[in-house]
């Protein structure tokens, strides 16, 4: 009796042995793709996937425009406002043509939204699913605590932060949503 147990334990343990082998390997865990930081919406705007903001995408036609921040010195009424982001809000429609991707509630970013799209490893510091950069400084509507007439600004050659005058004429990148 003994010498049939021991067979008897032998063979289940051979049976366990091969029941093991013979399972088909466990399929690897599939990864999850890491979603892409910007995504590019092919209407001209370029959602932050991190950050929540819609941004305008630039072309070649208006990467070049520039735009003063204020005509006073201090308030918000140069061509910035009066004809930047009143077309893009579409207040204003000379040709009927105005808001972008359907959207007209744009602004301009305040210094901390300009500064989450900053990526110096990048030329001109700046994701190229952005479009074409101007190596320039763009506008934000952050003040500087210096006083009223001055803002804080990004230039996207270096990613370095600066502060200019309103009056100057400068860059810009709309942006809709908020942080």
């Amino acid at each position: 009796m003994r010498a049939s147990w021991s067979r008897l334990v032998i063979a289940g343990a051979l049976l366990a042995v091969l029941a093991v082998t013979a399972t088909p390997p466990v399929a690897a865990q599939k990864s999850k793709p890491t979603p892409t930081r910007f995504l590019d919406n092919g209407n001209g705007t370029v959602t932050d996937n991190q950050t929540g903001l819609m941004w305008e995408k630039k072309t070649d036609n208006n990467v070049n425009d520039r735009y003063s921040w204020s005509i006073t010195g201090t308030a918000p009424d140069g061509t910035l406002f009066t004809s930047f982001l009143a077309t893009m809000q579409c207040t204003i429609t000379a040709d009927g043509s105005c808001g972008l991707a359907g959207h007209y509630d744009w602004r301009i970013p305040n210094i901390s939204e300009l500064q989450t799209i900053r990526d110096c490893t990048q030329p001109n510091c700046l994701d190229p699913v952005f479009g074409p950069t101007a190596a320039a400084i763009y506008w934000s509507t952050s003040a500087d605590a210096s006083g009223p007439q001055v803002v804080w600004l990004v230039a996207f050659p270096s990613g370095n932060l600066t502060i200019d005058k309103k009056v100057g004429s400068d860059h810009v990148r709309a942006v809709r949503g908020g942080l």
